[in-house]
């Protein structure tokens, strides 16, 4: 997919749309059942016919995201965030002790025995454990990820639950950000090693993610463009491609190249934001250290699709009560719960933090 592309407009029907609404919505509430292998065949046939229509329009145009500096609220809320635009704040963050201070040898001398949770994630993990998580130390984490290993850690609280590290953030720019009605203002830590990849996929809050250390490549597709990427419900919080953008079968998913792309690298102190329901595929091009801050605007998911905004609402494993709940706790737990190993990870943690406490009380 390297070179220049062309720039086109689909046009999907209104059946070609309710098709796809119909094969999601079908996953969303019947996946794990004895329809499964109904649901994949009209999946594939679907998929067949489409591209058959589509294979004689050029490949999609690859562009780069508008990068701003010293961007009024005003214009933001105008220019990006009512019109489910992505838009990077550049070098927004410069200043900000985090990105004064932050590294991975800073995490592991100030909270080197705390423990961060890892979870296999289906569809968007490349890292696999043999019980589909891992609970280890920041210490141990940092030391696989300078002796070049794959663990990477996503959606941690780790910042959140340390309010020292929280003040190092401007969580007073970051809130003004937010749309009036909005509720929420979740900030997840994300560290991982080089070539670490998070795979395509979308979910429904909006995201202002702060690259605070390190190089990250991030890749989007509009939400308009959701037919060409091949999505699939899991029944949970967020939806993937079978795609793989890092390596694409293009036999496979032919599709994809039609898809128009937005491409950015992030370099320590660029904000970049994502709208609700737009794609995103990111691979860390060095270590790095980022911090997502995410918001829940109903008005804007829906703006964005009232499609996946809906399906969303439908997850079943878990469902929005239980995902709020773990949320609140560790957003890892929700892909636990969806694993089927939600217990066994609770079980664990307590227990580590048990022998922690006792350690410490010596």
């Amino acid at each position: 997919m390297s070179g220049r592309k062309t720039q086109h407009t689909f046009i999907f029907t209104t059946r070609e749309k309710f098709r796809l609404f119909g094969i999601l919505f079908c996953e969303q509430i019947l996946g794990k059942t004895r329809h499964k292998e109904a649901i994949q065949k009209k999946r594939d046939q679907f998929f067949k016919t489409l591209n058959e229509r589509l294979a004689s329009l050029p490949d999609g145009e690859v562009r780069e995201i508008e990068l701003r500096r010293d961007l009024s609220i005003a214009d933001f809320r105008n220019l990006y965030f009512k019109k489910s635009k992505p838009v990077v704040f550049k070098a927004a963050a410069k200043e900000w002790p985090c990105c004064q201070k932050w590294d991975l040898g800073y995490f592991k001398n100030r909270l080197g025995q705390k423990d961060v949770l890892l979870v296999d994630v289906d569809g968007l993990s490349s890292q696999k454990t043999e019980n589909k998580y891992e609970i280890l130390s920041v210490v141990d984490l940092v030391s696989n990820i300078t002796g070049g290993g794959k663990k990477y850690l996503r959606f941690s609280p780790l910042v959140e639950q340390n309010p020292e590290l929280a003040a190092e953030l401007n969580l007073t720019w970051l809130n003004s950000l937010k749309s009036r009605w909005s509720i929420g203002n979740t900030y997840y830590l994300f560290m991982g090693g080089k070539k670490t990849v998070t795979h395509l996929h979308c979910d429904q809050p909006c995201n202002l993610f702060v690259q605070v250390y390190g190089k990250k490549k991030w890749t989007l597709i509009s939400v308009d463009q959701s037919l060409l990427v091949y999505p699939q419900a899991t029944q949970t919080a967020y939806f993937k491609s079978s795609a793989d953008l890092s390596n694409c079968d293009f036999d496979k998913h032919p599709l994809i190249k039609k898809a128009t792309r937005w491409e950015v690298i992030l370099e320590p102190g660029d904000v970049l934001y994502v709208p609700p329901h737009v794609w995103h595929h990111v691979e860390n091009l060095s270590d790095t250290i980022g911090v997502g801050f995410r918001f829940s605007s109903f008005v804007a998911a829906m703006r964005s699709s009232p499609m996946f905004t809906f399906l969303r609402f439908c997850a079943q494993n878990p469902p929005m009560w239980k995902t709020r709940k773990y949320g609140r706790i560790d957003t890892n737990l929700i892909w636990a719960d969806a694993n089927g190993n939600i217990s066994e990870v609770l079980k664990n943690m307590n227990s580590r933090q048990v022998k922690s406490e006792k350690e410490n009380s010596k």
